[in-house]
């Protein structure tokens, strides 16, 4: 048992071995097909990047989390805020079929490497009159169209580990829920296993960020009244 706990704990030195072998890889095809453009801009290479990456990684986090994420999305209601749905794996859980209390979901990706996956997924759920793609980020969700207060459920599945500053995207993005709104929540937090090379993966900084996202999470369950938070290792 004691092996098994330690050779998880390596896990995410793994990603990180997938994560660079796709990172080649895309500067590759990139080469070869000549867009070159895309190395002028990190932002534009990153997109590519981890557009690659989550075609093939995507689907095997999906299996680890689907125990949690599907109760946790079954609560889903009103109007979604879907935040970095990425390819769209988790939109089957948004259909009619599995879900009919929902009336119409945004999903929040601007990354646009992920775009013709996510209208793919939108089709294969029977979503396509409900499922609306909004291309940026959260900081511009105002500007495209999306006012505050009125959103009745944000969902965030393993966005704000995978984000710069997280808590100002919690900032940012509480707002736009109603009085009584809900924010259903799947993320990687520290684990409470004693490894020296976890240690080294989830350094002081790491603490100290998921601290104040849980802090402010906890703000969030007082003021708007419900919040489900998953965490996951």
């Amino acid at each position: 048992m004691a092996l098994l706990v330690q050779l998880r704990l390596l896990r995410p030195f793994l990603v990180l071995a997938i994560s660079t072998f796709f990172l080649l890889l895309t500067a590759f095809e990139l080469l070869t097909t000549l867009q070159l453009g895309k190395f002028t801009s990190w932002s534009a290479f990153q997109h590519a990047w981890f557009g690659r990456f989550w075609s093939y990684f995507g689907p095997m986090s999906k299996e680890v989390a689907s125990p949690c994420v599907k109760p946790l999305l079954g609560e889903a209601r009103g109007v979604v805020l879907d935040i970095g749905p990425g390819s769209g794996l988790w939109l089957d859980l948004f259909s009619a079929t599995n879900n009919d209390k929902i009336t119409k979901i945004y999903g929040v990706e601007p990354n646009p490497e992920h775009h013709p996956a996510l209208r793919a997924a939108v089709r294969g759920a029977g979503l396509d009159a409900v499922y609306e793609i909004l291309p940026v980020g959260v900081e511009d969700l105002e500007n495209a169209g999306i006012p505050k207060g009125s959103i009745d459920t944000i969902a965030t599945i393993q966005v704000l580990c995978s984000v710069p500053g997280p808590q100002q995207i919690l900032k940012q993005l509480y707002p736009y829920l109603k009085p009584g709104g809900q924010w259903l929540v799947y993320e990687h937090v520290r684990t409470n296993q004693d490894h020296k090379l976890m240690s080294l993966w989830q350094g002081e900084s790491s603490v100290r960020r998921v601290q104040a996202m849980l802090m402010f999470v906890q703000l969030l369950w007082i003021d708007s009244g419900q919040v489900s938070w998953t965490a996951a290792l």
